[in-house]
């Protein structure tokens, strides 16, 4: 699923928020600080949670002029590597754009690609779109937008080319809370996703992702955002119209969080 939480200038995020998204989503951890005063972006990635909130939080109170962004990761595409972790330099080499994203993104694998769908996006994609001035050009921006469907997309920069210092995609599928920042799902909610014993690994629904309508459970799918009822979708978990894990968001038959197999109906069986 992942977690990416957008700064507004002259705020600091919940410690508790953090926490909570580091626990969702163990995969590694990265930020990035715009400090416009300064023309510089500042970013770190790091595998430990405790060591990016940390530094985060510490950093942000030193430069809280520009737009910030942290992200947890939770891995569907590429290695679980500090390569692959979140925030990406636009092109792999740019200092003053970086990119982090929420979702699963419709990228084209070669045999042997260790590099992460987000990734591929930021150091490939979005430069052969022409970078993050395409993000100021409406044909080009509705292109984005549709290749990013059912994704969230942050782009930081301080680029003089760029009208704006930050750029959120698909920004109503995420949330603000009372402070400004704004969440691409609720996993900064410690009642949100997993719940595994010390004697299994099953898998208990998202509490975070359902709602309520006449007394029957609703499930609005993070990646193309339709809307079914849990009951009548495929074994309660999976997204009946794009295939996509409740949870991970990651293509059923790829999904981490259950073991797919066989089934006698031809199908798939979820075995908890």
């Amino acid at each position: 699923m992942c977690m990416l939480c957008v700064v507004p200038p002259n705020v600091i995020p919940s410690r508790e928020k953090l926490e909570n998204s580091a626990l969702n989503n163990p995969h590694g951890f990265g930020f990035a600080i715009a400090v416009p005063s300064e023309k510089r972006i500042i970013s770190e990635r790091t595998m430990n949670a405790d060591e990016s909130i940390n530094r985060f939080l510490e950093l942000r109170g030193k430069y809280p002029e520009g737009h910030a962004m942290w992200h947890a990761r939770y891995a569907t595409h590429g290695s679980t590597s500090l390569d692959n972790c979140h925030p990406f330099q636009l092109g792999g080499f740019d200092t003053q754009t970086y990119i982090a994203h929420n979702g699963v993104l419709p990228t084209i694998e070669t045999k042997g690609e260790k590099r992460s769908d987000t990734r591929i996006f930021a150091e490939d994609i979005l430069l052969n779109m022409g970078g993050v001035s395409a993000l100021d050009n409406e044909q080009m921006y509705n292109v984005i937008e549709n290749f990013t469907s059912g994704s969230k997309v942050c782009v930081l920069s301080v680029d003089p080319i760029a009208k704006q210092e930050c750029y959120i995609i698909h920004e109503d599928r995420g949330k603000r809370d009372l402070s400004g920042v704004w969440w691409s799902n609720d996993s900064c909610y410690l009642d949100w996703g997993y719940s595994y014993t010390s004697s299994s690994a099953g898998l208990l629904k998202p509490l975070g992702n359902y709602t309520f309508a006449d007394d029957e459970e609703i499930y609005v799918c993070e990646v193309c955002s339709q809307t079914q009822g849990v009951e009548d979708s495929v074994y309660e978990a999976v997204c009946n119209y794009c295939g996509s894990c409740f949870d991970c968001s990651m293509y059923f038959s790829d999904c981490q969080c259950w073991t797919n197999k066989s089934s006698s109906k031809g199908g798939w069986e979820i075995e908890y």
